[in-house]
This record gives structure tokens, sequence and C-alpha cells, in this order.
């Protein structure tokens, strides 16, 4: 024999008629775990006020009440407890204005073999219903509440058309577009001439708004000319809709505080390596004096080989830290000169095509053309291949391809790297240039965070643009324009001094 679902927990039944009473309960059982009975609607009140139920089932044709009346009595004392009306099936217009006056639902008195199964029906529709009303209302509850969150966030969230005309917005964004004197609530209105690269900035976004894929990213940031600390990061999102008009969302984040807080903090570690390298250098000389003696005990040998070795590591670290701060600090001078960068990616992608075959990885290089000449730093321009293709290749599953392609665009040279790893979400793409960065999906794969950072600071010191375009699960795209004419100074230098 199949068992039965508690629907119910409660239940109060007000019936008057002791052997319908009885007919009812017993259609009940199982269904709901405990019956209380009553026969009138006085008696239902004083229950009513004096507990609480899960249900309430009641008969319209009562001593003190009939029709629309009982159910008016019962919902002034239970006003959301669901109600089940009973009645016979020659007054079915009664059930229809119990229905008005606020009944949940209506059951049909007919005591046959079936009575059974159709309370049960009745009993698993109401359920049903029920549960719809919860989920909606939590749904209503949890939109308010993000409505409200994202109201009072200090970004700038949109959703905008392929058009850059903006749909909804928040406060935060608003605030943005009437702080660059836009007022016609459209993106592409920005005035770009006011914004550092502004050309640039301006194509890349109508590019990406126009052909942006439903679960894509594509971030980047910009500087005011006109106020050298107002930087912002902006990012698109492709937003998955059924609709023929297909929905953009855009964030914007003032990162100018965050960067406030980065400059304290990289003072407060640059001298901390400072101090950290002397006593670890001693360690390490100590150390060699020591494992040069004659004749040394074996287990001392492999002791002082292995605190060598560690102070070594923590020496170059160290190293990784401060070649940052001399980045910041504009101690990081490069020479652009004309090169052919498509030898430089050449031997680059030589050089890790032993460690991506050892993974299974395809690595593939398609130059637009030989010979191709760019302005950069040979070194600095390696610096940045190697490590795009580095992380590429970590973050690509087995059978999955890193793919480096080498072109001219409008006034400089585009170089692109392409995997198929495992992408980076929204929120993740906005934050993987800043400094220690690490991706939740990548916090098993070793690093210091520090190589993407670097990497904007080469290219930003030779006037350049990174961009980043992903999805999670289909791979990241990074797209690096070296422009023809650097901002070299007198003695064709370049700084990188784009950190703050």
């Amino acid at each position: 024999m199949e068992h039965d679902e508690i629907l119910f927990s409660s239940a109060l039944l007000v019936e008057d008629e002791a052997a319908h009473t009885l007919l009812i309960e017993r259609g009940l059982r199982g269904l709901v775990s405990s019956v209380v009975k009553v026969s009138s609607i006085g008696q239902a009140r004083e229950k009513l006020v004096g507990g609480s139920f899960d249900l309430i089932i009641s008969d319209l044709n009562l001593p003190d009440a009939r029709g629309d009346e009982a159910v008016l009595a019962i919902r002034a004392v239970a006003k959301k407890t669901p109600l089940l009306v009973l009645t016979s099936s020659a007054a079915l217009g009664d059930a229809v204005a119990a229905m008005r006056a606020g009944a949940s639902d209506f059951l049909v008195k007919n005591f046959d073999t079936s009575f059974r199964d159709i309370v049960r029906l009745a009993l698993s529709r109401l359920r049903g219903v029920l549960r719809a009303e919860q989920e909606r209302a939590q749904a209503t509850r949890d939109r308010d509440l993000l409505q409200e969150a994202i109201e009072n966030s200090n970004d700038g969230l949109a959703v905008i058309d392929r058009e850059g005309a903006v749909r909804h917005c928040n406060s935060g964004f608003a605030s943005f577009l009437d702080g660059l004197g836009v007022c016609s609530r459209n993106v592409f209105d920005i005035p770009f001439d006011s914004v550092e690269r502004g050309d640039e900035v301006l194509q890349k976004l109508r590019e990406r708004v126009g052909n942006l894929e439903p679960g894509g990213v594509w971030t980047t940031e910009f500087t005011r000319l006109d106020d050298d600390e107002a930087a912002f990061d902006i990012s698109l999102s492709a937003a998955h809709d059924d609709s023929t008009e297909k929905s953009i969302v855009l964030w914007v984040r003032d990162i100018r505080e965050r960067k406030r807080r980065e400059r304290l903090q990289r003072e407060i570690l640059s001298a901390t390596t400072h101090d950290l390298k002397g006593p670890l250098g001693a360690i390490s000389v100590s150390c060699e004096v020591l494992l040069d003696k004659p004749n040394p005990d074996e287990r001392a040998h492999a002791l002082l080989e292995r605190i060598s070795t560690s102070a070594s590591a923590a020496i170059n670290l160290i190293e990784e830290f401060l070649s940052m701060r001399r980045i910041e600090e504009g101690a990081f001078i490069m020479h652009p000169i004309r090169a052919e960068v498509d030898t430089i990616v050449s031997r680059v992608v030589e050089s890790f095509a032993l460690t991506a075959k050892t993974r299974a990885i395809e690595l593939a290089f398609n130059p637009a053309e030989n010979d191709l000449i760019g302005c950069v730093d040979p070194l600095g321009f390696e610096r940045v291949l190697s490590n795009l293709v580095t992380n590429g290749i970590k973050f690509t599953p087995k059978g999955g391809s890193v793919v480096v392609n080498l072109c001219r665009g409008v006034g400089g040279v585009v170089l692109s790297v392409r995997d198929t790893g495992s992408g980076m979400e929204p929120s993740e793409a906005q934050r993987v240039f800043t400094r220690y960065a690490r991706l939740t999906n990548h916090s098993r794969v070793a690093g210091s965070g520090l190589g993407l950072f670097i990497v904007k600071c080469i290219v930003n010191a030779h006037g350049g643009t990174i961009d980043v375009c992903s999805a999670p699960g289909k791979g990241t795209t990074f797209d690096v324009f070296f422009p023809d004419l650097p901002p070299c100074n007198e003695r064709g230098e370049v700084l990188c001094l784009d950190f703050a």
C-alpha cells in the first residue's frame, strides 16, 4: 500500500453533522497529522484565538452562519490560514461566493469510494498553491533586498541596450554620468575626449556592446584627463536574455580610493622587504661558507643545503616584490626601439612549446605578416607575452589550446593571447590586473598574483592598452595594443608610472 504524504500538520474541521465529521476525518487520515473538530463558527473562533492551525476546513451550512457569512467570520480571526470550504454538489454557487469572500478552495461533499482521492487531490493542490505563493513572496523579498543593495551601492550599475541607451540604472551610475556631463542617458555620449585614449576606449566599448556573447565579460579602465586621480574600472557583461533586444549589464567602479590604500600598502611592503633582505642574505652567505668546509657531516650538510635553498627562494620572492616597487617608483626604465615583433613572439612561443606539449595543450602562433615592425622594449614585450602565455597554459585543461595572434592595428601592433581555459566571472575580470589578485578557481595554482599587474604596468608605460574578454568555462582572451609612438622622453625612455 502506498504511503500518503503528510501535507498539513494541523487542521481545524468545522462541521455540525457528526456522520459527515467522521467521514471527512477518515478522508484526512494520513494527509493531516492532527485534526481538531468543532461544530459551529463560535467554537471555531475560540479555537482560532487560542491556537494556530495550518489548515481550516469548514462546511458552509452551520447553525450560526451560512454561505459566505461563515467564510467572512473565519477570515475575521484567521486572515491568512488556508481555508477549504465544504459544499454539496447542488450548492456550487455558494462555493463560488465563498471563494470570492476569501476561501482558498472548495471540496464537494460526495462520500463515495473516491472521496479520499478527491480530498488528497484538493489538499495537494492547495499545498502546491501555498508553496508557490511562499516562493513568490521569498523571490519578491530577495528582489527588493537586491534592488536596495544595488541602489545603495557606491558602484554604478546599469542595464543598457546594444545602442548604448540606459534602460535601468542605480543612483551611482546616474551620478557617474552626471559627473561626466552626460544628459542623454546613453553611454556612447560620454565625452571620451576628456578621457585618456578616449577614442580607443569608445571604439572598443561600441564593439563589445555590439558583439559580446551571453555569459561573456569585457573589462577595461580609463582615467580622466582633467583629473589624473579620477580612475574607473568599467566592465560589460552580456545577460542571458530570451528577448529579441539583448541586454548588457555595465558596472562602473571608482577606484581612486583603492589606489590610495594600495600606495600605503606598497610603502609598508617595500620597507619590510628591504629589512628582510639583509638577514636572509646573511643566512645564505653563512650557509655557503659552511658548505665549503671539508669533510662535512652528511646530516648537517643536508640541513645547510635546505636552509640555503629556502633562503634563496625567499630572496627571489623579495626581489620580485622589489622589482614591482621599482616599477612603481619609476625606476623600471625601458627603451622602445623598432623591432621585429613577430620574431620575438616566435621565440617566446617556441620556448613554451615543450611545457605545452607536456600538458597536452596545443600552443599556436598565427602571425599576420612576416617582419612585422613594432616600437617596443624587446625585454618588456617579451615579458608581457611570456606572462600571458604562462597563464594560458596554467589555466587551460588537458586537450585545450592557447593561440597567439599578432597583427598590425591602427597606429600600432595588436597582440592577442586566447585560451580555452576556465575563464572568469564578471566580478573577477574587474580585478584581474590588480596586484596580488588571485581568482577563486585559480587558488590551487601557484603564483604571487603580481604577473598581470606588472604586465599592465609595462603596457601602460608604452602608452598601450590591455583588455580582457572572458566567459566562465569558455576561456579568456587578452588583447594588447602597443602604439607606434610610445611616450618616450628626450632620452628615448619610457617609465612604468601608471600604477597608482
